[in-house]
């Protein structure tokens, strides 16, 4: 007759030796706290990361669509012998200069 090694022996109250667990190490719930917080803190950085480039991207393409649209208007207007330097002109150097600084800010802040 074979005996688990689990089961308590006849006359035993407790378990098997050899079914007793190591007792579990307490967790200090202040340092679980800190590093649940880290985390959640490191998401939001991710997070926010991405919607920045995201939201510099989609400023980009509309700055260069504007600044394009402007400098074809300008064509347009110039070879009608209409003004074309006031308000297509000026529509397009102000959105270049502005796409030229938004990603020269992108790629220094890259770095």
């Amino acid at each position: 007759m074979t005996e688990d090694p689990d089961e308590p022996l006849e006359g035993d109250i407790g378990p098997a030796a050899g079914a007793v667990r190591p007792a579990e190490p307490e967790t200090d719930t202040a340092e679980e706290m800190r590093r649940y917080a880290a985390e959640r803190e490191e998401r939001r950085r991710r997070a926010n990361a991405l919607s920045g480039r995201i939201a510099v991207a989609l400023c980009a393409a509309l700055l260069a669509y504007l600044t394009f649209d402007a400098v074809r208007a300008a064509i347009d207007h110039h070879a009608h012998g209409r003004a074309w330097i006031y308000p297509p002109g000026v529509v397009a150097a102000v959105c270049g200069v502005m796409l030229v600084a938004l990603l020269t800010w992108a790629v220094r802040r890259v770095k």
